[in-house]
């Protein structure tokens, strides 16, 4: 059996649960904004799980979608990526996202770096509220015998 070696992501001394909720997060946030702000190496691994999620989210099946929202673990993150974000990516095979590094953290000198999307997402247009006509009901008064 072949093993592919050097395949696994870096620990970020975190325990698994920690570490998939940080990914979870980091997805969700690039996908609501367009542009995330991290450390060097946690947008590296970013930018290989967003391209992952978006690959599968071109594919444009209920499926897929179900797997989009299952793995960000909440539909609207989910959605806005199969609806808005996948459909602008669709002609390029690879690279939705690029890193641009910045400065560093004064705290402990780690190396900062903006992951940004490679096209401008559209933010989706709310619908206006309309106003709700406010129907009193007549109040029946008994009367007495």
């Amino acid at each position: 059996m072949a093993v592919k070696h050097q395949s696994r992501l870096p620990k970020l001394n975190r325990d698994a649960n920690h570490r998939k909720a940080l990914f979870r997060n980091q997805l969700k946030e690039l996908i609501k904004n367009g542009f995330l702000t991290t450390t060097v190496v946690k947008a590296k691994i970013i930018k290989r799980l967003f391209d992952r999620l978006v690959t599968k989210a071109k594919q444009g099946t209920l499926s897929s979608r179900r797997n989009v929202i299952a793995s960000l673990g909440n539909p609207s993150s989910g959605n806005r990526l199969v609806d808005t974000i996948a459909p602008a990516l669709s002609d390029r095979n690879s690279g939705y996202t690029t890193i641009q590094k910045t400065d560093v953290r004064k705290g402990d000198a780690t190396a900062l770096a903006i992951l940004k999307l490679v096209v401008e997402i559209p933010e989706p247009v709310k619908p206006a509220k309309e106003e709700k006509k406010v129907v009193k009901k007549e109040k029946t008064v008994k009367k007495a015998k």
